[in-house]
């Protein structure tokens, strides 16, 4: 995991254009999910607010504290109520969400001309499509509170709920140690890769 966006402070237009576009990338996450449970007629989402662009709805501050330092943070967690099938989907399709994030970021910064500190805000946008691929990446992991997790609760079987009980009994720091072990294990970067892999071929079927 890199050290973060601070790390491009002594470019402000780079650093703002990043943590912004993330920023934004967390509210697509939350959107996308808030959209599907609306669609399947859970109407909590709507109800709290997480089918507008309010960013207090949204974000969570610490997450974004995390988001500047460590290059990875978090939004609030949306609310629905479905199971099954169609929880599965709603929990899963926020890791989709920063992957479209990151496939518009790209073909924005491709498209963007190196000219008129321009070509700043492309790089911002591409330091951006890098931590929306790590936060897919991160998410879709089986713990909790993330979105892999949420979709075992949704349609895993009893005892791998149990097991993702015990896993959140641990709290924060078992959160932290276990995505410490899958860091230096590679785990993480190899999944990261692979969604890499993934962009790289949409990009290439438009042409870029």
């Amino acid at each position: 995991m890199n050290m973060g966006l601070l790390t491009y402070l002594s470019q402000p237009l780079v650093f703002l254009v990043a943590f912004a576009a993330s920023a934004f990338g967390l509210v697509v996450h939350n959107l996308v999910q808030a959209w599907a449970a609306d669609y399947y007629k859970d109407s909590l989402p709507r109800r709290m607010g997480f089918l507008t662009l309010d960013a207090k709805t949204h974000l969570d501050p610490l997450g974004l504290l995390f988001l500047a330092i460590f290059g990875f943070g978090w939004p609030k967690s949306v609310p629905f109520r479905l199971s099954g099938r169609k929880g599965l989907i709603v929990s899963m399709l926020g890791p989709v969400g920063f992957l479209l994030t990151a496939f518009v970021y790209l073909v924005l910064a491709a498209l963007l001309p190196n000219n008129f500190g321009l070509g700043q805000i492309a790089l911002g946008l591409q330091v951006s499509a890098s931590v929306m691929v790590l936060e897919a990446a991160v998410f879709l992991f089986p713990v909790p509170p993330l979105d892999g997790a949420r979709a075992v609760y949704a349609a895993g079987s009893y005892q791998a709920r149990r097991f993702m009980d015990q896993l959140a009994s641990y709290g924060t720091l078992g959160f932290v140690l276990i995505f410490l072990v899958l860091s230096y294990t590679g785990v993480l970067g190899a999944v990261q890769s692979g969604l890499l892999g993934l962009l790289a071929t949409a990009l290439r079927t438009i042409g870029l």
